[in-house]
C-alpha cells in the first residue's frame, strides 16, 4: 500500500509543475492539475483536491480565462461543501455562478488599450504587466472592475488561512480548554480531531502533544502546510492569552 504522505509529495511536486507551466502550456498543466487531484483523494487528502481545483480555477480567471475556470471553481465548491467547509463552498460557488457575466465587447471597449489586448489574447502574464503600468488611480479603478465581474482574483493563500483559522476557531478554543484542564469535552474534540483527520486536516498529532505539555511551535508545526500551522499556532496564541 503507498505511503499517503508519499502520494501527498507526488501530488504537490505535480501542482507545482502545473503552476509553471499554465501560461505557456495549458493542456499538460491541466493534466498535471488532474492527476494531482486524484493522488490526493488516494492520499484522503480532501481539502488539498479541493483548494488546488480552486486555484486552478482562480489562475485561470486572472489569465482571463473565466469560460475555462467555471468548472474547476465549481467543483471546489462542491467539494469544500462536502467537507463542511461552507465558507470556502460559497465563494467558490458564487464565483462559478457570476464569472464573466459581464465581459462584452463594450465592457472590453472601455478598457485600456494595452489592457483589452491582454485579456484578447488571453495572456496573464502581460495583463498583470498592462495593470502594473498603469497610474495608480487608473489601476486600482481597472483592478476594482476586472474583479467585480470575475475576470481576476485577489484572493491569496493567507486569505485562506484566516478564513481557516475563523472557521474552526470554536473547535480550536474548546482544544485549548481541554489543554487547560477541562475535559467536559474532550469527547467531542476527540471525535472532531478523528473527522478533520479524514478529511485531509492533519492537526492531531500536534494537539495530542499539546495536551502532553508541548508548547514549542517549530516542533509543533514541523511538516505540517500553512494551513494545519496555523490552526496550530492559533491555539497556542489562545492558551498564551490570559484566561478570564
Amino acid at each position: 500500500m503507498t505511503d499517503p504522505a508519499q502520494l501527498k509529495a507526488e501530488a504537490d511536486a505535480l501542482i507545482a509543475r502545473g503552476k509553471a507551466l499554465i501560461a505557456t502550456d495549458l493542456p499538460q498543466a491541466t493534466d498535471l492539475l488532474n492527476r494531482a487531484v486524484k493522488l490526493y483523494w488516494a492520499a484522503g487528502e480532501y481539502y488539498s483536491a479541493a483548494a488546488q481545483t480552486g486555484n486552478y480555477g482562480w489562475a485561470l480567471r486572472r489569465m482571463g480565462r473565466p469560460d475555462l475556470a467555471r468548472p474547476y471553481l465549481a467543483r471546489a465548491a462542491e467539494i469544500f461543501a462536502d467537507l463542511g467547509l461552507t465558507d470556502f463552498a460559497e465563494r467558490h460557488r458564487a464565483a462559478a455562478e457570476d464569472i464573466a457575466a459581464d465581459l462584452t465587447p463594450e465592457f472590453l471597449a472601455s478598457l485600456p488599450p494595452t489592457v483589452r489586448s491582454a485579456i484578447e489574447r488571453q495572456d496573464g502574464a502581460a495583463l498583470q504587466f498592462a495593470l502594473n503600468a498603469l497610474p495608480p488611480a487608473e489601476q486600482q479603478t481597472v483592478i476594482d472592475r476586472l474583479t467585480a465581474i470575475g475576470l481576476i482574483s485577489l484572493a491569496d493563500s493567507e486569505e485562506t488561512t484566516v478564513q481557516a483559522v475563523q472557521q474552526f476557531e470554536p473547535l480550536l478554543q474548546a482544544i485549548a480548554a481541554v489543554a487547560r484542564g477541562d475535559d467536559h469535552e474532550r469527547s467531542d474534540v476527540e471525535q472532531a480531531l478523528h473527522d478533520l483527520e479524514r478529511k485531509g486536516w492533519h492537526i492531531r498529532k500536534a494537539v495530542h502533544r499539546i495536551w502532553n505539555g508541548e508548547r514549542r511551535r517549530q516542533r509543533l508545526t514541523h511538516d505540517l502546510d500553512e494551513v494545519d500551522t496555523a490552526l496550530v499556532n492559533r491555539i497556542l496564541d489562545i492558551l498564551a492569552s490570559p484566561t478570564s
